[in-house]
């Protein structure tokens, strides 16, 4: 079990952050400090409304609440359209973040998600942690976001995880973390269900030996 680590987790939008790795939250937080960033509001792109919007948000800060991890930190970069930004922008912001904080372990998404800022916000996070002086960071892990990742399969190159966290303790903690994003929420068979987050880790948990698990790709350790 991870002990007195800092560990940050960098999510495109509001919502990824307990699809990709919820119960890994729910697992690490009492031993262990979390700071989440959220790159985009997640809304701007499908509706000007600034009530979806601000809706989007109170969801975010409820949960964040019950989650008692601290606030999260919002960039407010233009939500799904972070590849017509530099990207050397969002890496410096990235860099403000991890200079600041100083994480040994960071989440992200997987490189081939179907969502373009899915796809940024891992090359970003990849060009930001690179292995330099005075870069904490010594273990990346990528993770999956139903109605996204298993989509995403124009580039022929499926999420195919090597490293498992057990959920069984925390599942229902994750599904009812996933409930404060009621907006985002669809019924089954959509991937983006509750039944559907519940299935992924059971599936993942078969994968593994648990009965519930969450999978990541390793990206990247170092080991001083």
């Amino acid at each position: 079990m991870l002990k007195n680590k800092k560990i940050l987790v960098i999510a495109a939008h509001p919502d990824d952050e307990i699809l990709g790795c919820g119960g890994t939250i729910f697992k690490l937080k009492k031993n262990n400090r979390f700071k989440i960033i959220f790159l985009t509001n997640g809304v701007s792109a499908r509706s000007k409304n600034k009530d979806k919007i601000l809706k989007r948000k109170k969801e975010c800060e409820k949960l964040f609440k019950y989650l008692k991890i601290g606030k999260p930190t919002f960039f407010n970069l233009p939500d799904n359209q972070l590849d017509k930004l530099p990207l050397l922008k969002i890496v410096k912001e990235i860099e403000k973040v991890i200079k600041s904080f100083k994480p040994e372990i960071v989440f992200t998404h997987y490189e081939n998600c179907l969502n373009i800022d899915h796809q940024i916000a891992y090359r970003a996070t990849i060009t930001a942690c690179r292995p330099i002086k005075n870069v904490p960071v010594k273990k990346i892990l990528s993770f999956e976001v139903l109605s996204s990742t298993e989509w995403g399969v124009f580039k022929k190159k499926t999420f195919q995880p090597n490293y498992y966290f057990e959920i069984d303790k925390e599942i229902k903690n994750k599904i009812n973390a996933m409930k404060f994003y009621k907006s985002e929420l669809k019924n089954y068979p959509h991937s983006r269900s509750l039944k559907a987050i519940e299935a992924l880790a059971k599936f993942r948990g078969i994968s593994s030996g648990f009965k519930f698990a969450e999978g990541f790709m390793l990206v990247r350790e170092l080991v001083d």
